[in-house]
């Protein structure tokens, strides 16, 4: 099947929850230990020997092309604008990449700090990067079979009802191969022409892998240090892991 050679990184959010430190920046260039999270991000993936990156932007999206060319002119990357960003959700980022993607693929949300270990997980297609769902998490919940496939998604699990101790928490990277990537693609495209671009895509992903018509393997990243960064309580705490990394 082959080894993913190229990232999509969704990074037009605002961060509206990490003002005032994204006033002047993208959400992904927040300083974390002395450069941006996204450089931390790249770092980490390293390893996967990537040979395109495409980046999604949006909010400020001059100053993350800026940032990339400065910082990462060894990158091969490929910007794509979501001009509706304030008004659309990270669903329409993706489908307005879709013309960019080649896969089999990663799918990287651009406000994470993780240890490459994390990131190695994407390397093979069809992969979801998960953890053991805490009391203190919130967000898409999910079940895993004995055999490691995911057999079900829970938007907002922390919400709905459910046990979260007997959940794994979507970590927010993914692998996709070509077939799986062609059934979610239309899915994706579904949703969009019937106006539903205030959704995550995870919502898309999760009706698709809910009915079967997707199979994803569950990677077990508890053990690695990773978090993602919504609000200074966030951005503290991976200030706290990327210190305890350089002990």
């Amino acid at each position: 099947m082959g080894a993913v050679r190229q990232a999509v990184l969704l990074a037009a959010g605002k961060g509206t929850r990490l003002l005032p430190h994204t006033q002047y920046v993208p959400k992904c260039m927040v300083e974390l230990g002395g450069a941006a999270i996204v450089d931390h991000l790249i770092a980490a993936a390293a390893p996967l020997d990537l040979e395109e990156w495409v980046v999604v932007t949006g909010y400020l999206k001059e100053v993350l092309e800026q940032h990339f060319a400065q910082v990462h002119p060894e990158l091969n990357v490929r910007f794509v604008d979501n001009p509706d960003y304030a008004t659309t959700n990270n669903i329409y980022s993706l489908h307005l990449a879709a013309g960019a993607i080649r896969a089999p693929f990663a799918l990287l949300e651009s406000d994470i700090f993780a240890a490459p270990r994390v990131l190695s997980a994407v390397e093979e297609p069809d992969r979801m990067v998960v953890a053991r769902y805490t009391e203190q998490m919130d967000g898409t919940g999910v079940r895993v079979g004995a055999d490691g496939v995911v057999q079900e998604m829970i938007l907002g699990a922390h919400k709905a009802g459910v046990d979260v101790a007997a959940l794994h928490k979507t970590v927010n990277f993914y692998s996709f191969s070509k077939p799986t990537w062609a059934r979610y693609r239309a899915a994706l495209a579904t949703w969009v022409a019937a106006g539903k671009l205030g959704d995550y895509y995870e919502a898309v992903l999760a009706d698709l892998i809910n009915d079967g018509s997707v199979t994803l393997r569950a990677v077990d990243a508890t053990s690695y240090r990773w978090t993602e960064i919504d609000d200074p309580d966030d951005l503290r705490a991976a200030e706290g892991m990327l210190a305890a990394a350089s002990e």
